[in-house]
């Protein structure tokens, strides 16, 4: 019985070692079918691909669009700009013009009123003066009044100077025989004026006779300033 036992369970050992075979022969793929072939990507892939690349010429083409934009637009202020400085400079050259035509009317007035019988000529005269500088005004010309003020070079040219005992008066403009105008910032002319200068004591130890080094009066020397000397 323990022999019939023992083969019985030897046979059925043998049996399960049957199906564990293990399968050892050598795969042969064809190399040459496989490189030929090209492996082409899924469809997947493929569309993603394409968005990808899509995405990519939009942000390009939007760039683009954008410096065009920036650039036409850095363009239209620089023309603006420029245009604007071109009217400007006709603008300040014609009221320069105008400001001549205004210099006539006044030398007219100045004649008219030592003439007997121009009452009726005078009045319409100063009536288109009047007029003119309306107009002027209106166009943001103003004139300037200097007389009393400090000589300033920038807006009066000194063609004369008269001298003064009193410190306090020192470089004061005492008349104007051209008067100045600007408009707005822009200057369209200097006022032409006569400037006091103090003649104290270093003044006449420096010049004890009122003559220059030159040996001309310097207070009939044309000076760029209230404060130079000829040289």
């Amino acid at each position: 019985m323990k022999e019939h036992g023992r083969s019985g369970n030897t046979r059925d050992e043998s049996q399960d070692k049957a199906f564990s075979v293990i399968d050892r022969r050598p795969a042969f793929r064809d190399e040459t079918s496989s490189a030929s072939e090209p492996r082409y990507p899924s469809v997947v892939e493929e569309l993603k691909a394409r968005t990808e690349e899509a995405e990519r010429r939009a942000r390009e083409i939007s760039a683009a669009y954008r410096r065009i934009e920036e650039e036409r637009e850095a363009f239209r202020v620089r023309l603006a700009r420029d245009l604007e400085r071109r009217v400007e400079i006709a603008r300040v050259e014609m009221m320069r013009k105008v400001l001549g035509v205004l210099d006539d009317l006044d030398r007219a007035i100045a004649v008219g009123a030592g003439s007997p019988g121009a009452g009726g000529l005078l009045s319409g005269v100063t009536l288109i003066r009047d007029h003119l500088l309306q107009i002027l005004a209106s166009e943001g010309v103003q004139g300037l009044d200097l007389v009393g003020q400090r000589f300033d070079p920038a807006v009066a040219e000194a063609v004369s100077v008269q001298e003064t005992d009193d410190p306090a008066r020192d470089t004061l403009i005492l008349e104007e025989s051209g008067r100045g105008y600007t408009l707005g910032a822009t200057l369209l002319r200097p006022a032409r004026v006569r400037v006091a200068r103090y003649s104290g004591a270093a003044s006449r130890d420096q010049y004890p006779d009122d003559a220059d080094p030159a040996g001309g009066d310097s207070r009939d020397a044309a000076l760029p300033g209230p404060r130079s000397r000829p040289e």
